[in-house]
């Protein structure tokens, strides 16, 4: 009985050794090696740990020094500090924990569509300490950066859990070239739904907050998304083109931007105010059953500057209505109202006035964007406004310059111009190439076939002009043009470069026809019952 206690007390006593001995040695260099590879054997990652620590005052907890995991393409992990607290009710498993403490580590992930390889484990909370988290995204095309990340996750599972809540807070984050600041995300998952109860962020000296939820077609709805004072520059024209891939398929229940700036090379805005309901977002934007409110103090496009700019709009369905839009342009004002539907503007009314116009060095008709592939507006009115041409090749000056039009079209196929309707243009004074007029007045009609009918009469020098023509506005030429002049010198006719050396009389007629654009007419010259055939100079 003596000889079993002995034996009894030896087994227990070399068991205790080799348990301390293991125990001791598992914290030296030799021994993390050791727990290296059983733990790399165990993935199909290479696992490397400097150190393990433990305390009898932590019992369940042992903290791993120098963690980096790698794979066959890059570092995926490397942690200075991890702490894991081991799961009381089953010591020796090595895929659950109470908690992992990530401290000053750096995370790298490569999503890819939701399937991931990484060794499969859980713990009731996992928590970032100053830790940094790199993202790739879209086979590697974009990068997302969160730096100094603090906060955890409850519980954690890279399976997925079905319900958790998460708090997090990143000092600095990196979309791409764009720069956060502050970012705090918290929310929680439930039934396949992420909902975000806070998310905010700082963008240079603005910052932007948010609600919204993730479905679980990974698709965004947004119920309120509000930005103040951001500012974003960029010299590449499709810079929100080039961001817009990574936002999903979306709706946004609630949009409010406020003194926010935006500027590209051909585009500005200054301190804009943005109010809009229900926008979607799915490869392009859908304003089905929207309402959009913008204001800016300045908005620049091309070479277009407007100020003191309101828009109010609403959508039903594909049909947009524009309720009002009101701007200052060139010292005057701008104002109209209307539809907006299949790339087609129908304007109720379009009023301008007080505009101090500067035409430019080449009269072509512009090309406009292909949402406005055709203009028509019912009323057109532009009052008191001054219009100038400059350029040595024909300057001209109109004062006080009126126009009034009714069903005018003002743009087809996207071209800018005046390609139906009546229209009116008057004007009190003004000088045709250094020449002064008077009163000048002229009445546009168009036909079925879109040929314009001018009527057209001016004081000038003490006598009268008036003429009568047909142009074809697509062709850019007079198929007809009929002038009579009273009391004035034929050289008018030269300065104004419609025929080179005229004879010389004081009442005249002629019959012409040819380009607009340069000047280039022919045709037959008619005084004192004599006719004298012009030529084109082009």
């Amino acid at each position: 009985m003596l000889r079993l206690r002995i034996y009894i007390i030896t087994f227990l006593f070399v068991t205790c050794f080799f348990v301390l001995l293991s125990y001791f040695v598992v914290q030296t260099s030799w021994g993390a090696k050791i727990v290296s590879q059983q733990l790399s054997r165990l993935s199909s990652y290479t696992i490397s740990i400097g150190k393990v620590h433990h305390s009898f005052s932590n019992f369940y907890e042992l903290v791993f020094d120098d963690v980096v995991i790698t794979d066959d393409k890059q570092e995926i992990v490397n942690v200075p500090t991890l702490v894991v607290g081991l799961d009381k009710s089953d010591l020796w498993q090595l895929t659950h924990f109470n908690y992992v403490t990530v401290i000053d580590g750096t995370i790298n992930y490569i999503h890819n569509d939701g399937k991931s390889s990484h060794y499969n484990f859980s713990a009731n909370t996992l928590k970032f300490v100053n830790s940094t988290a790199n993202v790739s995204i879209n086979n590697g095309a974009d990068e997302l950066s969160f730096t100094q990340l603090n906060g955890g996750v409850k519980p954690f599972s890279l399976s997925g859990e079905d319900k958790y809540q998460f708090d997090f807070s990143s000092q600095a984050v990196l979309v791409n070239q764009i720069s956060i600041k502050s970012l705090l995300i918290q929310g929680f998952h439930r039934d396949d739904i992420t909902t975000v109860t806070n998310l905010g962020g700082n963008i240079d000296n603005g910052f932007f907050v948010s609600k919204l939820k993730v479905l679980a077609d990974n698709s965004l709805n947004i119920d309120q998304l509000q930005l103040h004072n951001i500012n974003l520059q960029s010299t590449e024209e499709d810079f929100l083109d080039k961001y817009s891939h990574l936002l999903p398929k979306s709706t946004i229940k609630q949009l409010s931007i406020f003194e926010s700036s935006i500027q590209l090379p051909s585009f500005l805005i200054e301190k804009g105010n943005i109010e809009a309901t229900n926008i979607r977002y799915d490869s392009q934007w859908h304003f089905d059953q929207s309402a959009f409110v913008f204001n800016a103090d300045h908005v620049v496009w091309h070479d277009e500057t407007f100020a003191s700019v309101l828009v109010q709009l609403s959508s039903n369905n594909q049909e947009v209505t524009i309720e009002k839009v009101l701007a200052k342009w060139n010292k005057g004002s701008i104002n109209f109202a209307g539809k907006w539907e299949d790339n087609s503007l129908h304007l109720d009314q379009l009023t301008l006035s007080d505009i101090n116009y500067q035409l430019p060095e080449k009269l072509e008709l512009p090309v406009l964007p292909s949402i406005f592939r055709h203009i028509e507006v019912d009323k057109l009115t532009i009052l008191q406004s001054l219009l100038i041409r400059k350029y040595s090749d024909f300057p001209f000056t109109l004062y006080n310059f009126q126009v009034s039009g009714t069903g005018v079209t003002l743009a087809k196929d996207q071209k800018l111009g005046i390609f139906s309707g009546t229209t009116s243009f008057k004007s009190e004074k003004g000088s045709f190439n250094r020449v002064d007029i008077n009163y000048p007045d002229m009445i546009v009609k168009f036909d079925a076939e879109n040929h314009a009918s001018l009527t057209f009469s001016v004081l000038v020098s003490g006598g009268m002009i008036e003429s009568k023509a047909k142009f074809d506005p697509l062709q850019n030429e007079f198929l007809s043009f009929q002038l009579n002049a009273y009391g004035i010198a034929s050289s008018l006719l030269e300065e104004w470069k419609i025929a080179k050396q005229p004879p010389k009389t004081m009442n005249y007629s002629a019959d012409l026809h040819g380009k607009l654009l340069p000047f280039s007419f022919s045709g037959t010259f008619s005084t004192n019952g004599k006719n004298y055939i012009i030529n084109s100079e082009h």
